[in-house]
């Protein structure tokens, strides 16, 4: 008998589908319940704007936009659960973002509520309100193992897709949000790369006109549209080598490493925190701390060492998603300390 899941989750570049997808196809039917992504948020008047700014300003509430983002959704939610019988199991994907009225609602109809904030804790304290309610709560950054209400996790690859994965052409790919700290980091490794002849695929996500300009001068690619995730991944299984530029604000590993396993490509990146896995193999993996032109066209040159079998079911979405919902046979996934 197939096993019944709410999957609640942002709408951040086509995540929802490609997690639907997967669920559906370890057998579950997957009933959606979306949020907006957070960064998709617009105040509905000059007021609403003014006075977030003063509450934050002079109150110290750095909470406001949230709750304003959590009170728009709460009505369309409301309405998608009415259609929603009981279920054997929910999912929240950043439970933050849901109105805290929707997540109990939605315990009351499943059996057991499972939690995993893929950003730090702390970044956004308002998380710490939901934890009583999760049956199961996770995270993915070793930091926020504070208690017996969180459990370890990390990312995955999506296996949903065709196992016959291309070996890639010589190529770079990266796409990133503009960020200060990132751009010149990127700028190296792509004149580095120029040098050793290896083509690169390298996007900067910006609507802004300012930075728009800003990236073209160093000879990158600006994008001002979010590219579905699904698309993406066509661009990862057809490169050779991934870009992973780590977000300084928390230690977890992005979704990028598990590509980079599941889908047999090598990796560059500045988190450090990745020799501490399992899954490391400097053949596969450079951490990335402005290496030479001999010293990356070494990494580039030495042969992909395939992983052991175990290791990359362990890191797949199938395996995820049985650890997160404690099914039988899973591989529990943990955090090096």
């Amino acid at each position: 008998m197939r096993k019944s899941l709410i999957l609640a989750i942002p709408e951040h570049v086509g995540f929802p589908s490609a997690f639907k997808k997967n669920f559906e196809s370890e057998g579950f039917n997957v009933s959606l319940i979306t949020v907006p992504a957070s960064e998709h948020f617009k105040y509905k008047n000059l007021f609403q704007r003014l006075q977030n700014l003063f509450r934050k300003t002079f109150l110290g509430d750095k909470d406001f936009k949230r709750k304003l983002f959590v009170k728009n959704n709460k009505e369309r939610l409301t309405e998608q659960l009415k259609s929603i019988e009981h279920t054997d199991y929910a999912l929240f994907i950043r439970p933050d973002l849901f109105p805290l009225e929707i997540v109990q609602l939605v315990k009351e109809k499943c059996g057991m509520l499972v939690g995993y904030q893929w950003d730090g804790l702390d970044r956004y304290p308002a998380i710490y309100q939901y934890l009583h309610l999760m049956d199961r709560f996770f995270v993915f950054d070793a930091t926020d193992l504070k208690s017996n209400t969180t459990l370890p996790t990390t990312n995955f690859y999506f296996d949903f897709l065709s196992t016959s994965i291309p070996s890639g052409n010589d190529t770079l790919y990266y796409i990133g949000s503009y960020l200060d700290g990132r751009i010149d980091i990127v700028k190296d490794i792509d004149n580095k790369l120029k040098d050793l002849n290896v083509d690169r695929n390298i996007k900067i996500a910006t609507n802004n006109e300012r930075i728009i300009q800003l990236v073209q001068g160093k000879g990158l690619t600006p994008i001002s549209t979010l590219v579905p995730y699904e698309e993406n991944l066509t661009d990862v299984i057809n490169a050779h080598i991934l870009l992973d530029i780590q977000n300084p604000i928390h230690n977890g590993l992005s979704f990028r490493i598990f590509e980079g396993i599941g889908y047999d490509k090598k990796v560059i990146t500045t988190n450090p925190h990745v020799i501490k896995y399992d899954f490391y193999r400097p053949e596969n993996i450079l951490i990335w701390n402005e290496q030479s032109l001999a010293e990356l066209k070494q990494f580039i040159d030495i042969p992909y060492q395939v992983l052991p079998e175990d290791i990359k079911q362990k890191y797949s979405f199938s395996n995820w998603a049985a650890y997160m919902l404690d099914l039988p046979q899973h591989m529990p996934i943990n955090l090096p300390n």
